[in-house]
């Protein structure tokens, strides 16, 4: 181990990819900063790794290459620098105008919705790309060379309504159940995957054994707590909700469109249940730090944690190359009544194409960059 490497046996860090979809781009700089402030030939600086949605096709990423942090993270930067819309779903003219058109018929028409799309768009590209980038065994492999502690997605049950973390690790890791949460052990798989990122409506939900599951990001109210059960006592959040907005929005002139709904439903979604529980997670350190000295706190543990959020607004961004999508994808926002100037928020979910998420890995880059001397500190302490 070269003599520069982060030193911190006795603490156990994790990292935390929340949801977003193409909004993850952003995850992928601040990866491109951790690889530079880690030196070569050290040991995974992350034994810890959980994903939901977007942030958990990262987090496996990196799983399966555990003993190498460094190519990992160069893999994942191969990928995301050169995403098209057609690399994840079908965007071309003839299959979007099929696929809306048969969903339409069959959920709001006269079809039997049990034959039609479950969804409005089709990712089976996603599949197909994954398979290729991720190998699953090699995350056996880690486990048993004690490269990775453990890792973990999190998936939600159309069936139970659970909130379902599956992970696989160490063997002295238990399952654990929680109200609408639990976390049970498996031999991580793409379905897993698929299941995690499947965006509700937009992406089809996945069978895993007898029940039906979409994306991981809804009902996760505690989003932080599958790090912590997989023995985490330190942990990076990489966020994707802008820091601060100080700008004073203008008066709405007319209703919002379907467009804005989705994108603040969406946001809804992925974003504010990570805010929360680290506010949450802020007041139980307070806690025990005055506490320290009694009782009340023994079943409490005092987790150091550190976030990286981007520091520009990623809707901002998405609509300034909202013109770089396929004509036939603007087609079919603007046929649900989704434009440039509507929709900027939904859009940047969907925006898997080469730029966007250029801007969105420099951002995340220049940004991680700009708390260098905390990660550094962060990664020793």
């Amino acid at each position: 181990m070269s003599a520069d490497c982060p030193e911190n046996k006795s603490r156990r860090t994790a990292l935390l990819l929340g949801g977003g979809g193409a909004r993850a781009a952003y995850q992928v700089g601040v990866l491109k900063a951790l690889a530079e402030l880690v030196p070569e030939g050290c040991e995974n600086p992350f034994p810890v790794l959980c994903g939901t949605s977007a942030g958990s096709i990262n987090a496996i990423a990196l799983a399966s290459n555990a003993s190498n942090f460094h190519q990992g993270v160069e893999r994942i930067l191969q990928v995301w620098g050169q995403f098209k819309l057609n690399h994840v779903f079908y965007a071309d003219a003839k299959n979007l105008a099929k696929r809306i058109a048969r969903w339409a018929w069959c959920n709001f028409g006269f079809g039997n919705w049990k034959s039609g799309p479950s969804s409005v768009l089709d990712n089976s590209p996603l599949r197909t790309l994954l398979n290729q980038y991720v190998d699953f065994e090699r995350i056996d492999k880690a486990i048993k060379q004690g490269d990775l502690h453990g890792c973990c997605i999190t998936a939600c049950s159309y069936t139970s309504g659970q909130s379902t973390t599956f992970f696989d690790g160490n063997a002295n890791i238990e399952n654990w159940k929680r109200t609408h949460r639990e976390g049970v052990r498996r031999q991580l798989t793409i379905d897993h995957l698929m299941a995690s990122s499947a965006i509700p409506v937009i992406f089809p939900s996945v069978k895993l054994g007898d029940e039906y599951f979409g994306d991981g990001s809804m009902r996760q109210s505690s989003p932080i707590s599958p790090a912590i059960h997989l023995g985490a006592d330190k942990i990076l959040v990489i966020g994707l909700r802008i820091k601060s907005n100080q700008s004073k929005p203008e008066p709405p002139k007319k209703r919002p469109s379907l467009g804005q709904i989705s994108g603040y439903i969406l946001d809804t979604l992925f974003l504010n249940s990570l805010q929360s529980d680290i506010e949450r997670m802020k007041r139980t350190n307070r806690v025990l730090k005055e506490h320290s000295h009694t009782d009340s706190s023994e079943h409490l543990k005092h987790i150091d944690f550190l976030m990286i959020s981007p520091s520009a607004d990623i809707a901002d961004i998405a609509q300034a190359h909202y013109d770089s999508l396929p004509r036939s994808f603007r087609v079919a926002l603007k046929f649900l009544g989704m434009g440039k100037n509507n929709s900027r928020r939904l859009v940047s979910y969907l925006m898997f194409e080469q730029a966007f998420c250029k801007q969105l890995i420099e951002l995340g880059y220049n940004d991680a960059m700009a708390k260098k001397a905390e990660l550094e500190q962060f990664l020793r302490s």
